[in-house]
């Protein structure tokens, strides 16, 4: 029994969320400067989880933690692509999250992966069974505010009328999202017609 509770607490404190390791990227501080170096995310910690940026100058570095209170995004520059990660506020009872930017512009669309990991001990087994768990959310945002909201977190409303409530100074996407013009994997079309047709 005790090699079951060493094992999973090996597991619990030896996991951590990572993306682009070692990726060449650009951070944002919040006082407007940037910095390019090499970064990876990270999700640090298993009572308070807080996702982290490790940045270094160089690979040869060891590198720095930064979070929200010094950093605003981290652009990483790939090959084809690029990835931008913002510090957001998803609520007034949370520290800010790191959210992937889908979508620029007056609003903004991002999402969080949401990871959950469960250890199921089997009897018989030494080792525990890791089952995780990834949920996408999608928020927006406007320059305006201090909080994102999320269309897709409520099991009542579909994000269609999340969207249309959210924007509904723009008429002719309200009547485009209500007539199924636009499904899920178009949301970034609509929120880019917003910011282009309806934001004066």
């Amino acid at each position: 029994m005790k090699s079951r509770i060493y094992i999973f607490l090996f597991f619990c404190f030896s996991h951590f969320l990572t993306i682009a390791q070692n990726q060449e990227c650009i951070l944002y501080f919040n006082d407007g400067t940037s910095i390019e170096g090499f970064g990876m995310l990270e999700v640090k910690g298993l009572l308070d989880p807080i996702e982290k940026i490790k940045f270094r100058l160089t690979k040869d570095e060891k590198g720095d933690y930064w979070d929200f209170e010094e950093v605003s995004k981290i652009t990483f520059i790939g090959f084809e692509f690029n990835k931008t990660f913002e510090y957001v506020k998803t609520s007034n009872l949370e520290k800010p999250k790191l959210l992937e930017l889908l979508v620029d512009g007056n609003v903004k669309l991002l999402q969080f992966y949401d990871y959950n990991l469960y250890y199921n001990f089997e009897d018989g087994k030494p080792f525990p069974n890791v089952i995780e768990n990834e949920k996408t959310r999608h928020y927006l945002i406007k320059e305006t505010e201090e909080i994102a909201t999320c269309i897709d977190c409520s099991i009542l409303k579909s994000w269609a009328k999340n969207v249309a409530n959210y924007l509904a100074d723009c008429d002719t996407l309200v009547r485009d999202l209500k007539n199924h013009k636009y499904s899920f994997a178009q949301l970034d079309d609509a929120i880019i017609y917003y910011n282009d047709i309806c934001v004066e």
